[in-house]
């Protein structure tokens, strides 16, 4: 079946941990596969890189085990060798130029890669194994790509599939940056206020003579009190931000936030990112030839949200019994309808994979606008709120000042 995979080393070869110069003057440390220290030595130069030493490594210690790629770097890894193989090079070529050129992570990664497949593994199962569990649908994208003697479409899909990810994250936070900011600001500068400004005025307003105006008779008392008890506050804050990351982290939060997520008043948005997401890695899977079975399980094993993954496991068992997968889909509650409409088209016209696909970029462009929405509404809010406290409290310590100037003068 895949006869036409070229194995471009030979079994048996030994692992040397080397340190090495790359051509940029930076050091870099990996691992290597070769007959002994003399080849390593070869592969090295081959490489681009200057050995500096060079050593047999110790059995079982995996340099590629305890690397970890990123998203970004992982995306990057996979669009190069689409480019590669598809400007003619072959795949020994395309794993020598991605290990001399890149990241010394993606370096120890992709030869880790390159020798799993010259002993034979599919090189699907070679990248399933050196990449986060949560990464598992690019194994599917690559098989389906080998299985249909376009092994590059299957990098490029997946590659494509990684940046769509990145950059619908890097949309949201730079959505809710500004509002986030503006609510720090005004923290801050309340805080400033409380514990600075209202301190230095209180002793002159506040005296046997002289009575404080009510709006800043509340920030005296608020201030005296929080001034008094500073340490007794913060230890309170420290605790209970200590509470809720072990709660958070003990997973007991988790339920309640995202049934307040996916049925809540935001429900909308959230199911159309979280559904949407869903929705662009199966129509690319598909898209891809892989099977459905295979595709609804990767799938629904990128969705973050473990009470979306409930709602969505039942598909996978629904379409092998079955049913088809727009059927399916509509007994998942929240399920945008705009992608089982698709869907629907898609399975009559036998290109159910890009429909979804299509379904699934509408729905995130979709909820995407209308967190940009919030957020520009949210901003100017925060600011408004911003201004309207500090000058309600200006006008208290104004007329504090006048108050105390009127005495003074009588």
């Amino acid at each position: 079946m895949r006869k036409s995979r070229r194995r471009f080393m030979a079994e048996g070869q030994k692992s040397f941990q080397y340190v090495a110069v790359d051509a940029g003057g930076r050091r870099t440390k990996g691992m290597v596969a070769a007959w002994d220290d003399h080849a390593a030595f070869e592969r090295l130069k081959r490489d681009g890189l200057s050995p500096i030493t060079i050593r047999l490594a110790d059995p079982g210690k995996d340099a590629a085990s305890r690397e970890t790629l990123g998203e970004k770097d992982l995306a990057a890894l996979l669009g190069d060798l689409a480019a590669l193989l598809r400007a003619g090079a072959d795949m020994r070529t395309a794993f020598t130029i991605l290990a001399a050129r890149s990241t010394p992570s993606t370096r120890t990664i992709a030869r880790a890669i390159s020798d799993d497949v010259a002993g034979g593994e599919a090189i699907e199962l070679a990248f399933s194994k050196r990449i986060p569990a949560r990464f598992n649908f690019v194994g599917a994208l690559i098989g389906a790509g080998d299985a249909s003697s376009d092994i590059s479409a299957g990098f490029e899909r997946a590659s494509d599939l990684l940046r769509a990810r990145i950059k619908l994250r890097e949309h949201f936070i730079s959505i809710v940056s500004y509002p986030l900011f503006v609510l720090a600001s005004t923290i801050i500068a309340l805080s400033i206020i409380i514990f600075f400004v209202v301190p230095s005025l209180a002793p002159l307003v506040d005296g046997p003579q002289t009575k404080a105006p009510p709006i800043l008779a509340v920030m005296i008392g608020v201030s005296t009190f929080a001034t008094a008890n500073f340490w007794t506050l913060a230890l309170l804050l420290v605790a209970g931000c200590a509470a809720i990351w072990g709660v958070m982290r003990l997973g007991l939060l988790r339920g309640p936030l995202e049934a307040l997520l996916l049925d809540g008043p935001v429900r909308r948005t959230v199911q159309g990112i979280v559904y949407g997401g869903f929705s662009v890695a199966l129509g690319s899977m598909l898209a891809g030839g892989a099977p459905v079975g295979d595709s609804l399980r990767l799938a629904v094993r990128t969705v973050g949200m473990t009470r979306a993954r409930a709602r969505l496991e039942p598909v996978i068992a629904a379409v092998r019994q079955g049913q088809s997968l727009s059927a399916a889909l509509d007994g998942v509650p929240g399920f945008p309808a705009s992608v089982r409409r698709l869907a629907t088209v898609g399975e009559a016209s036998g290109s159910v994979g890009a429909t979804i696909v299509r379904a699934g970029k509408f729905e995130e462009d979709e909820a995407l606008q209308r967190l940009e929405s919030a957020g520009r509404l949210l901003g100017p809010a925060l600011i408004v709120i911003l201004g309207g406290a500090i000058g309600l409290l200006m006008a208290g310590l104004l007329s504090g000042i006048t108050q105390l100037g009127d005495t003074a003068l009588q």
